[in-house]
């Protein structure tokens, strides 16, 4: 049976979606920069960025986690618990390797370590989904989305700070740490059982495409596509633009890691509130809006580059309002998935979700080269329109739920 949110629950969830960006976090920023100090030429580096596409195509194996089902340790919780201890064990030994010596190696328990985290992700969305109401979904992706931040600030920031301080063995020894922290927990922590659980008798694939076979699931699948194209262009073009207009890279740092994460991690909290008391319809239009400000407002970078407290401004507006839209949009994910394969169809939106905020941000930047940084800030800005009128039908969208979900 479900319970009632407690702290304890809130701790347990917002450890493993910490630690759960961690490793990523460290592995897509900071390792980057440590091996371009190490010498490895610019072309070898974009590899790295790659390992972000684990959570991309993790609906792939999403239907094994659904249908093996660990009755004595609990569904979801055994294998939060398999992969949990697998990123421990990755770490561990990245741990003990040196850089100079055992590259190959590192990177390779690298990749290791972002397919175990983007499979624990499937997991734990579905522990999330399974010990909530459906009333409490939306504090649950305030704590999924503000995890997030704060595991690619820890891992990406300070991560890098640490290894200039204490160097690669230490600094890994504390990420095994803190990994195997979370790993603690959840041992600890007892999955309610149901009565009657919704066991799944086969693998079923079939459910990617049938997902979306009504009016409004197509109309959804465009909204996912659509909706993170403008806040996600916003965040890959910040770093190159203001790099062009003269600012150096302690400073742009500074600005997105402590000044734009710090805030959205703050607006996580508070999307939970305003989206319970002004309804989802409501937020989501104002969101989208506020992307489309926030884009155009990097136009404002041009001429005021120099006012580094507007710049801060402009990148605290962005985060501001990406973390409220990314809480909400999630919450609908979970409003729109079975019961009986929370996994699997949590994962296969999500992917969607993710997979255009890569292509967006990735295009963003490269073809800014070719058109330059005003034509596809409008570009984006205009996508962002389409998005916040596709926003207007979410009510019609959510209107055909199962009624077997809660």
């Amino acid at each position: 049976m479900k319970k009632k949110l407690t702290w304890s629950n809130l701790t347990l969830l917002f450890s493993l979606y910490t630690t759960q960006f961690l490793a990523l976090g460290f592995f897509m920023e900071a390792f980057i920069g440590i091996l371009r100090q190490n010498g490895v030429p610019l072309e070898n580096l974009g590899f790295i960025y790659m390992l972000g596409l684990f959570w991309v195509f993790r609906f792939l194996w999403a239907p094994f986690i659904d249908r093996i089902y660990f009755k004595k340790m609990g569904h979801y919780r055994a294998w939060i618990i398999i992969f949990q201890s697998l990123m421990v064990i990755a770490l561990f030994s990245i741990s003990i390797l040196h850089i100079n010596d055992h590259l190959k190696i590192i990177i390779i328990l690298a990749i290791l370590v972002a397919f175990f985290a983007s499979s624990q992700s499937v997991a734990l969305d579905a522990f999330a989904f399974k010990i909530t109401f459906k009333k409490e979904r939306s504090i649950i992706n305030a704590i999924k989305v503000s995890g997030g931040l704060i595991g690619m600030v820890l891992g990406g920031g300070i991560g890098l700070i640490l290894y200039s301080k204490i160097g690669w063995h230490f600094t890994m020894y504390i990420m095994t740490i803190i990994t195997a922290i979370s790993l603690i927990q959840i041992l600890f922590f007892t999955e309610p059982t149901m009565k009657h659980p919704n066991l799944i008798e086969k693998i079923d694939y079939k459910q990617f495409l049938t997902f979306w076979k009504t009016k409004q699931k197509k109309l959804w699948f465009i909204l996912l596509f659509l909706y993170p194209a403008t806040i996600s262009s916003a965040f890959g073009l910040t770093t190159p633009l203001l790099v062009d207009l003269g600012w150096d890279l302690a400073k742009i740092g500074f600005a997105v890691h402590i000044i734009g994460y710090g805030i959205g991690f703050l607006a996580s909290f508070g999307a939970s509130y305003v989206i319970n008391k002004f309804g989802k319809k409501n937020i989501l239009i104002f969101a989208a809006i506020g992307q489309i400000v926030g884009i155009l407002m990097m136009l404002l970078l041009f001429k005021y580059h120099h006012n580094e407290i507007f710049v801060m401004f402009i990148i605290g507006v962005i985060f501001m309002f990406y973390t409220p839209s990314q809480v909400l949009m999630t919450t609908i994910m979970m409003d729109l998935s079975s019961s009986k394969t929370p996994a699997s169809q949590f994962a296969v939106q999500h992917s969607i979700y993710m997979f255009s905020g890569i292509l967006f941000s990735s295009l963003s930047v490269s073809m800014s080269g070719i058109l330059g940084y005003e034509k596809i800030i409008f570009i984006c800005a205009f996508i962002g329109v389409l998005a916040m009128l596709l926003s207007t039908k979410i009510e019609y969208i959510l209107k055909k739920e199962n009624s077997e979900r809660d």
